[in-house]
C-alpha cells in the first residue's frame, strides 16, 4: 500500500493539476520541540493538514524515492498532493460516493484483506525456518533425487548408405586418422559437418541436438570406450560412424549445490503444515459448526438464467454455444435474458455457421415466443436481410453476460 501513496489515488491529477500550488498558509511563529508537528499547514474545509501528516506520508514512501520529497520543492509537491486528496475525498463524500453499497463492499473487503494479511504475516513469522541439518537429513534420505545422469560426448560421420558408412568406419579406425577432418570432408549431416561431426553431450534418454531423439544410437555410444570409434549404426537420418570423445559417469550432486533448493522445498511444505495446524486450532477455539443439510442444498442449487447465459457465451465453438443457449432456454423459458438467448442462437447460425435456413427458424421462434421483446424488430430485420451484405441498424442487448451490450451485424462477424 505504501507504494501507492503517490500513484493510485492521485496519478491522474499530475497532468490535470500540473502547475497548481497550495496557497501559502499564514506564517506561524517559530516553535521548537514536538509542538512543531502539530502546526497546521493547510486547512481544507473542516479538516487540517499538519506537519505530522506530511512527515507521516513521507515515511510511507518507498525508500528509493523518498529523497525526492525531502527538498523544498519536493515537500511542496507532497503537500499539494495531500491537499488534492483532501479536496477530492470531501467532494466524493459530498456526492455520496462513500455511502454507495458497492463502494462500501469494496472498503469492507480491503479492510478484511488488510487485517487478515497482517495477522497471518505475523503468525507465519513464528514458523521456524528450515535448518541446514534438516536439509542435510532430507538430502541423505533422498540421494536418488539428486543424481547427475551419466553423459557421453559424441562425434559422428553420417552416410547415406551402409556401404559408404563401412568405408568411413575403416578410414576412422586407421592409425593416425583424424575423425574430425573425416567428418568435415565426408559427413552428409550439414548441421555438424563444419564442427567435425560434433553431436555434443547426450544422456541415456538419447536426445541429440541435430538428430533429435535417437535412444538406440545413444545406448550404442555408451557401450563404446572413450576415444574409440564404432558403427555403422542405422537411424532414420541414415548410417552413422561415431566416436566417443569423453564419458562422465553418473554422480551425486553435492549437497551445497542443492541445499537452498531443498530448504525452499521443505520451507514450503513446513509453512503449509504450520498454516493448517494454526487454522485447525483457530477453528476449534472459535467454534465452527457447519449445517450439512443447508450446505448440501447450497451446493446443489441450480444456476441462474444469467449464469447459464454467461456459460453459453464462454462455451467456445459455435455448436457448443448454441447447445448451452438451448439448455438455458429449456430451464428458463421466460427469464429476463431468454429472448437474448433465442436471438443469439439465430445469430450464430447466421453469422458464424452461415446456415440461414436454421437461423430463420430460430428468429421466427423468437417472434413467436417473445413478440414484445425489444429484439423482435431485430429478428425481423435478420430474416429479411441476413442473406445479404446489408448492415443492420439495430442493437443487440445480451451480447455480454449482463445482456446490456450492443453491436452491429458487421461489427460482430466473429464470435458474439
Amino acid at each position: 500500500m505504501k507504494s501507492r501513496s503517490l500513484s493510485l489515488l492521485t496519478a491522474g491529477l499530475v497532468t490535470i493539476l500540473a502547475g497548481s500550488s497550495v496557497a501559502a498558509p499564514a506564517k506561524a511563529p517559530a516553535r521548537g520541540g514536538p509542538a512543531d508537528s502539530l502546526q497546521v499547514l493547510v486547512r481544507v474545509g473542516r479538516e487540517t493538514i499538519t506537519r505530522a501528516d506530511v512527515n507521516r506520508r513521507l515515511e510511507e514512501l518507498p525508500e528509493q524515492i523518498r529523497g525526492n520529497y525531502t527538498t523544498p520543492d519536493g515537500k511542496k509537491q507532497l503537500l499539494d498532493r495531500l491537499v488534492e486528496e483532501k479536496v477530492w475525498m470531501q467532494e466524493a463524500r459530498k456526492h455520496g460516493v462513500e455511502a454507495r453499497p458497492d463502494v462500501q463492499r469494496q472498503i469492507d473487503q480491503a479492510k478484511r484483506d488488510l487485517v487478515m494479511r497482517t495477522y497471518l504475516t505475523e503468525m507465519m513469522a513464528a514458523n521456524p525456518a528450515v535448518s541446514d541439518s534438516e536439509a542435510r537429513a532430507y538430502y541423505d534420505a533422498h540421494l536418488n533425487d539428486y543424481l547427475m545422469q551419466a553423459t557421453v560426448s559424441v562425434r559422428h560421420i553420417q552416410s547415406k548408405t551402409e556401404a559408404e558408412s563401412r568405408r568411413m568406419l575403416a578410414l576412422a579406425k586407421a592409425p593416425g586418422a583424424d575423425f574430425a577432418k573425416l567428418a568435415q570432408k565426408n559427413s552428409s549431416d550439414s548441421l555438424t559437418r563444419s564442427t567435425g561431426g560434433a553431436l555434443g553431450t547426450v544422456t541415456h534418454d538419447g536426445f541429440f541436438g541435430s538428430l533429435g531423439a535417437q535412444p538406440a544410437l545413444a545406448e550404442a555410444a555408451f557401450k563404446i570406450d572413450e576415444g574409440k570409434v564404432g558403427g555403422p549404426f542405422k537411424t532414420d537420418k541414415g548410417w552413422h560412424v561415431i566416436k566417443v570423445d569423453s564419458k562422465t559417469p553418473q554422480s551425486e550432486r553435492p549437497f551445497e549445490q542443492v541445499r537452498q533448493l531443498i530448504q525452499r522445498q521443505l520451507g514450503s511444505e513446513k509453512a503449509q503444515s504450520f498454516y493448517k495446524q494454526k487454522l485447525d486450532e483457530a477453528r476449534k477455539d472459535i467454534g465452527v459448526t457447519p449445517d450439512s443439510s443447508a450446505i448440501k442444498g447450497f451446493y446443489s442449487a441450480k444456476k441462474t438464467a444469467r449464469d447459464m447465459f454467461k456459460d453459453a457465451q464462454e462455451a467456445g465453438a459455435p455448436e457448443a454455444r448454441i447447445g448451452k443457449y438451448r439448455d438455458m432456454l429449456a430451464e428458463y423459458p421466460k427469464s429476463d435474458v431468454s429472448a437474448q438467448a433465442q436471438f443469439m442462437i439465430g445469430f450464430i447460425y447466421s453469422e458464424e455457421l452461415k446456415n440461414y435456413d436454421e437461423a430463420e427458424k430460430e428468429f421466427r421462434r423468437l417472434l413467436d415466443r417473445y413478440p414484445s421483446s425489444e429484439l423482435a424488430a431485430s429478428a425481423k430485420w435478420m430474416i429479411e436481410h441476413m442473406r445479404t451484405e446489408d448492415a443492420p441498424n439495430f442493437a443487440m442487448p445480451g451480447v455480454d453476460s449482463t445482456g446490456t451490450a450492443s453491436a452491429s451485424k458487421k461489427g460482430v462477424r466473429g464470435k458474439p
